[in-house]
């Protein structure tokens, strides 16, 4: 896919918190120096509209309060070109990466090509003026996790393809310069992966992804990622929705996920002692129903910094939570200055009906062309 959405370094703003009608699957990082970094996406009246837009904000107090937005990745409606899920992620060297998914409305949905990653890397976060690369299309795919780094420096990015019926990503052996695709084990009950990868300490890798089972489902390699099983139930409850699995400074790992088999209810942590095997916990972040997508960031010292959304048209929350491995361990905030559910962002109860009147016009006119493309009319 050729480059077809536009970057803004000085938002205008058409952007701000009062033109938003939703908002949604956010996302975090840490940089070394302490600072936050946090993304979520928008535009239009609703999922999925022609004028959806990235945003990325920035904490320079540990998230006490925020700026945003401080950079916009938007898409192209007039080429239908949609910029879509914005992930961002900090990599060994300390570099940010911010990652998005386009999605090419000109190619039928069957087609794995409407589906591609790209990113914008910025070498020094922690610069009172962030540089940032020009765009470059990582690989094919769709991303919405964070990417995973092997003992061996290998690099996993979780770009899954939804037309194929075994899980894919890309891996690159040179930090991020380039990316080969990789197939593993046939898909249980997908459609948005949206998978995380675990490397354990007896070597063996394992890849956690979302399903329609009721379950986080789980795939295996023990050959250092040669061959990989078939999706099969990992034991974790959990709905259709994205989840967070990540190993932390201690060595343990953390998991936060819905903690309900069915709905997106109960946003809680647990901890693993024993690479997964078992899990403690949970601390409960948020019991109000429609809370999805959570991610998180670590400090060295093992605080954790979590966000996720709350019913992203109807509310339009962006929720964060501050705990440590203690607070897990016990059930609740034990921590000083921890807390769980404290809002990072929310859209306001009233908009201009004149604004939300021509997004209406514009998506029914996008969707009338999404229909034609993809045979439906």
């Amino acid at each position: 896919m050729q480059e077809s959405f536009h970057i803004i370094t000085e938002p205008e703003e058409k952007y701000s918190l009062k033109y938003r009608f939703w908002q949604g699957c956010p996302t975090i990082a840490r940089t070394r120096g302490g600072r936050l970094f946090a993304g979520w996406y928008t535009g239009g009246t609703h999922e999925p509209a022609p004028n959806h837009y990235n945003l990325l904000a920035q904490s320079d107090d540990d998230g006490r309060t925020w700026q945003e937005p401080v950079l916009i990745v938007a898409s192209a409606p007039e080429n239908h070109v949609r910029a879509i899920d914005i992930q961002l992620w900090t990599d060994p060297v300390g570099k940010l990466w911010l990652l998005w998914t386009c999605r090419d409305d000109n190619v039928p949905d069957i087609d794995p090509n409407h589906l591609s990653t790209w990113a914008i890397v910025c070498d020094n976060p922690d610069a009172a003026q962030l540089a940032w690369s020009k765009p470059r299309c990582l690989a094919p795919g769709f991303t919405r996790c964070q990417m995973t780094v092997l003992p061996d420096g290998r690099w996993l990015l979780p770009a899954y393809d939804w037309t194929c019926d075994r899980y894919s990503w890309s891996e690159s052996s040179d930090q991020g310069q380039t990316f080969q695709r990789r197939h593993g084990g046939k898909k249980l009950g997908a459609f948005f992966d949206e998978g995380m990868f675990v490397s354990l300490r007896n070597g063996d890798i394992h890849l956690y992804l979302r399903s329609n089972t009721g379950n986080i489902v789980l795939s295996r390699s023990t050959d250092n990622g040669k061959t990989w099983s078939d999706g099969a139930p990992s034991g974790i409850r959990s709905p259709s929705s994205r989840h967070f699995i990540q190993r932390l400074p201690s060595g343990n790992l953390l998991l936060l996920c819905n903690n309900h088999n069915r709905e997106r209810i109960n946003m809680s942590a647990f901890l693993s002692e024993d690479d997964g095997a078992t899990w403690l916990g949970p601390l409960v972040l948020d019991t109000r129903p429609y809370s999805s997508y959570p991610d998180a960031a670590v400090s060295p010292e093992g605080v954790i910094t979590a966000v996720f959304d709350i019913e992203r048209s109807k509310v339009g929350a962006i929720v964060q939570s501050r705990f440590t491995e203690e607070d897990i361990r016990k059930g609740r905030i034990v921590t000083p200055d921890c807390y769980c559910c404290r809002t990072l962002s929310v859209i306001p109860p009233h908009y201009s009906e004149e604004a939300y009147r021509k997004c209406q016009q514009e998506e029914e006119e996008f969707q009338h062309f999404c229909n034609q493309i993809n045979g439906k009319e």
